[in-house]
């Protein structure tokens, strides 16, 4: 079993460009309003880049929230178990990976 880490911080980093994209366009909202003065909501506009909706279709399918919510169940009722030697197995599967992918020093 390898524990892949890059699952999680490409959905972190999607989740924090989700973030700065919302904000981004709030800001953008915000901008066009202060600019347009007395005129009324009908005339603002307010555009999405196609980042943000790729976004929000791509956290959707990332997750599968009927795993989530089962072992959210198992951790509350106590029925969750852990095997800890495949969580060890893993873990210095890919800590091996990881120090056989690195290049030899040269020299001396």
């Amino acid at each position: 079993m390898k524990i892949d880490t890059t699952s999680n911080t490409t959905l972190a980093g999607l989740q924090d460009n989700l973030q700065r994209a919302s904000q981004n366009d709030a800001k953008g909202a915000a901008s066009t309003v202060q600019q347009s003065g007395t005129s009324t909501a009908k005339n603002s506009t307010v555009s999405l880049s196609s980042l943000s909706t790729d976004l929000r279709a791509s956290n959707s399918s990332d997750i599968d929230t009927a795993k989530v919510e089962s072992i959210k169940a198992a951790i509350r009722d106590g029925s969750l178990k852990m095997d800890t030697s495949k969580i060890a197995d893993g873990i210095l599967s890919t800590a091996r990976d990881l120090l056989q992918t690195r290049t030899p020093p040269t020299g001396g």
